[in-house]
């Protein structure tokens, strides 16, 4: 299985697409350096670099914090494409396609939708095209034009189900647009006046999140969260626009933005100086951010070159546009479309849809043929393969840890970057709910933590990972099933310490499909041992001597331990005990252990063998029980390991 994620690494980390340079900073666009940053040339570029583009941050990390920063060397994902044209004898032209994806919310198709609550959306990625002109008889001069494009800043998802899922809008009205302006304000901030182009459907299942792109843009501008002269919402539903292959339609696209464009500029800097600087950007979107976005992209670069070329003199026939230079549109359009092909490979896993249109500009048979055969692949893509890139990508931005990886290869899904911060509220919730429902009025909480338990006698195997909490107070031991999406407890068992006859505590392997899952020190339970019990009540009985024990295994990531620090055991004031919750699951036990021990010797007397350090289930032991059922599972997972 190591290897398995090793593979996986080598493949996102050699794939095409990730580019670097030993004196230019890639993370930034030539407006932000100001100019040629002729003030930086001596500068580290680890002390110059964007973080938010800069891919192997996390991995540099360890030569950051040690002052090796001149070791450091930013890798950029994206795309760069740099073509030359011949316009005279004398005069040459360069154009360099510029792509950068941000990384704070970087991921796969199906697996990254919307955005996070910090505000960072999925496929965020900014496109410099920059142009380099060369005349005799000029200085060089260059010109700089970026957009953006990424996923509609909100809460939403879409399920990896067939080929045309339906998105699902989460989140509240009021987070959703907290989080929509803190987006566009950030982006307002880095770049001016926000353009927002939205190419999805107007109708159908692209409109449930179209519509409510609209309408919190208005809510954002109506709460004053963000300025209102400082963005514009522009619909376009790209495929009932050029529906019957009409692509020449995109023009009246562009026709309407002319007025944008000329008020955004461009970003021009020659002999030292900066003529001119760009002052706002078009965010440009679909669902994906790919195929339509790519091609609505390149039509607006297309048209500011032919002004940036008028407005430096050099444009021999302006009214003919980029016609009057033969071959010029043709290499743009390749430039174009290979910067689709790999903003789309990186998200997707395809290249990029509707190309022979952005190579050629034109709409072809082969081309339609080529778009559902990328179709039938992303289906396979995002189905079997996604959600382990998307972990492995999560791990080396260091949002998640090696455990993280391997959970993916058994759960076959990853998880948000957020999803211990959740669980952790998820599970503080659960405690706070079992203590008020479970413990009686006049028994002080000494000790809450979450465990998996059967929630039943004399069994140890559990039959799902849903949590239970373990409450120890000065009178009994309980430990509580809680359903999560109910947020209610569904039953307990509560065990007087005075009926406590032994304590076991030990390595508790219940899955051995990884390493994690083997490790005795990650993987630590008790089985709390009595005589008597009473399930679900708060009386005790106190006949019969049978013995009974009920087990527990406590949580390796995310735990949450709480004690009661106020005065009243009656309304207690539970609080987080954070030196506990750090501690291993090994270490966590032998601490409630010795706390059950402290509190029963207040009861009376008891074995010298009360406590016993032994495995409740060993390695050995889970491997031995495994059922048929469980091998046959295990295959399926193996065989899924693509």
């Amino acid at each position: 299985m190591e290897l398995r994620v090793l593979d996986e690494i080598i493949r996102v980390l050699s794939s095409s697409g990730i580019f670097y340079s030993y004196d230019c900073d890639l993370t930034r666009s030539l407006q932000a350096k100001g100019g040629l940053a002729a003030g930086n040339e001596n500068a580290l570029l680890a002390s110059v670099a964007d973080r938010d583009y800069w891919f192997n941050w996390h991995l540099q990390r360890l030569l950051l914090d040690s002052g090796a920063s001149e070791w450091a060397l930013p890798l950029v994902q994206g795309c760069a494409q740099i073509a030359q044209y011949q316009i005279a004898q004398s005069d040459s032209l360069q154009v360099c396609v510029l792509s950068r994806r941000n990384c704070r919310r970087i991921g796969t198709r199906y697996e990254r939708r919307g955005v996070d609550a910090d505000g960072y959306a999925a496929n965020f990625v900014e496109t410099e095209q920059i142009m380099v002109l060369e005349a005799s008889d000029l200085p060089l001069h260059y010109a700089s034009f970026v957009q953006t494009r990424g996923s509609m800043p909100f809460f939403w998802k879409q399920p990896a189900s067939g080929l045309h899922p339906a998105p699902i809008v989460t989140g509240e009205i009021a987070d959703n647009a907290v989080a929509c302006a803190r987006h566009l304000n950030h982006e307002i901030e880095r770049l001016g006046r926000q353009t927002l182009v939205n190419l999805v459907e107007h109708k159908d299942r692209e409109a449930i999140v179209g519509s409510t792109y609209a309408s919190l843009v208005g809510h954002c501008v109506s709460d004053e969260m963000i300025d209102a002269r400082m963005v514009r919402y522009v619909p376009w539903d790209f495929h009932h626009e050029t529906r019957g292959m009409r692509y020449d339609n995109l023009q009246q696209l562009v026709d309407q933005l002319r007025r944008e464009i000329a008020d955004m500029g461009y970003f021009w800097y020659s002999d030292g100086q900066m003529l001119t600087i760009q002052q706002g950007a078009f965010r440009i979107n679909c669902m994906d951010c790919l195929d339509r976005t790519n091609v609505v992209q390149s039509a607006l670069a297309r048209y500011v070159i032919n002004e940036q070329l008028v407005r430096m003199g050099v444009h021999a026939a302006p009214e003919q546009g980029l016609a009057a230079y033969p071959g010029l549109e043709s290499t743009l359009n390749h430039v174009w479309a290979n910067n689709g092909d790999y903003i789309s490979r990186q998200y997707a896993g395809t290249s990029a849809m509707k190309g022979d249109f952005t190579r050629t500009g034109r709409r072809n048979f082969s081309g339609m043929v080529n778009d559902a055969t990328y179709s039938l692949t992303r289906l396979w893509i995002n189905t079997f393969r996604d959600y382990f890139s998307q972990s492995v990508l999560d791990f080396i931005m260091g949002n998640h840890k090696a455990g993280a990886v391997f959970r993916t290869l058994v759960e076959l899904r990853s998880h948000e970057p957020s999803h211990i911060q959740q669980l952790t509220r998820v599970r503080e919730a659960a405690i706070r709910t079992s203590v008020a429902i479970a413990v009686n009025d006049d028994e002080r909480v000494q000790l809450a933590c979450v465990v998996q338990s059967p929630v039943a006698l004399d069994t140890l195997k559990t039959s799902s990972a849903a949590d239970s909490v373990l409450i120890l107070t000065d009178a009994a031991v309980y430990v509580c099933s809680y359903c999560d999406q109910k947020e209610k407890v569904t039953e307990f068992i509560r065990v007087g310490l005075a009926a406590l006859v032994g304590i076991q505590y030990g390595a508790y392997i219940t899955d051995t499909r990884t390493p994690q899952g083997l490790d005795p020190a990650r993987n630590h339970g008790i089985v709390l041992r009595f005589s008597s019990y009473s399930a679900q009540s708060q009386s005790e009985a106190t006949n019969g001597e049978q013995l009974h024990f009920v087990a527990c295994k406590l949580v390796a990531e995310a735990q949450v331990v709480m004690q009661n620090t106020g005065e009243e055991a009656a309304a207690p004031e539970l609080a987080r005990v954070e030196r506990l919750e750090i501690q291993a699951p090994d270490l966590l036990t032998e601490c409630l252990c010795s706390a059950v021990l402290s509190l029963k010797l207040t009861t009376g007397d008891t074995s010298s063998q009360f406590i016993a350090d032994a495995p409740i289930i060993s390695a050995a032991a889970a491997k031995q029980e495994k059922t048929l059922l469980d091998k046959m599972a295990n295959r399926l997972h193996s065989a899924l390991w693509i």
